[in-house]
């Protein structure tokens, strides 16, 4: 079976998509696939696989996978480059997307760079007590995914290699969890490195950046809107009365076939 494909990155935070809509899904086994197309040394290479499926409620719906082949209920840099390509199918710049996590709207803006805002929903707590794993201190919170935001001094190079994978461990959140670790530069802006739950060390992570900004405005150190810099790019995460949302480039990769 051949199945076309493209391949989007959001600061770095690249994902295949498969377009599915209008077409009966091919009986596929897609936590297998999502393992096997995300190796960056032996396939095509990325952070996971996202398909693009009819949706009753909304444009479209979307399911991810990441390069472990879990499914995660969410994904802000996957929602945004949905919401782009779907805007360009669909000639409309404010697309809706049905996801794990609920209905979700996405703004585009495409000028001399292509923009993507994303409503993300309501952020929460996931408890009110911190939490202390290896001797960081961390806050839980949940924007669809679940996240761990630890505030530092200083990030050294390679602390999401090394800390990430001792937050998320089975002993401690049976389901995973995405960490984020973060330098607080002003009131205004962060700089965070992420460890992603199902995909390791990420370039990027969008609910990673509104979950640390989120958890930031609420301890009172930090004011919307937000720049988040990451190590592949920067993002602004703005709090709307209750809801939280993200804005950032997206980027089409390339287009292609492959056969299953």
């Amino acid at each position: 079976m051949k199945l076309n494909f493209f391949k989007m990155h959001a600061q770095g935070n690249d994902y295949i998509y498969f377009d599915l809509i209008d077409k009966p899904l091919p009986k596929i086994d897609f936590p297998k696939l999502a393992i096997k197309l995300s190796n960056r040394n032996f396939s095509i290479g990325s952070d996971g696989i996202v398909l693009i499926l009819d949706s009753e409620t909304s444009n479209a719906k979307m399911r991810m996978f990441n390069a472990d082949g879990s499914e995660g209920k969410m994904c802000g840099s996957a929602l945004r480059c949905v919401s782009y390509y779907l805007s360009q199918r669909l000639e409309k710049n404010k697309i809706t997307v049905e996801t794990l996590a609920g209905n979700r709207t996405g703004l585009i803006k495409d000028e001399e760079e292509i923009s993507v805002t994303i409503d993300l929903g309501i952020p929460e707590f996931i408890q009110s007590e911190n939490i202390t794993i290896n001797n960081l201190e961390g806050s839980l919170i949940s924007l669809g995914n679940p996240h761990f935001v630890t505030f530092l001094e200083s990030l050294s190079e390679n602390i999401a290699k090394y800390q990430g994978p001792i937050i998320d461990n089975p002993a401690f959140f049976p389901d995973g969890i995405n960490v984020e670790f973060v330098k607080v530069i002003n009131k205004n802006e962060i700089e965070i490195k992420v460890w992603e739950r199902g995909s390791g060390v990420t370039l990027a992570c969008g609910t990673g950046a509104c979950a640390a900004s989120f958890c930031g405005i609420k301890k009172g150190f930090l004011t919307s809107p937000i720049k988040v810099q990451m190590p592949g790019g920067s993002v602004t995460v703005e709090l709307k009365k209750s809801n939280i949302f993200l804005t950032g480039k997206v980027e089409h990769v390339f287009s292609g076939s492959i056969e299953i």
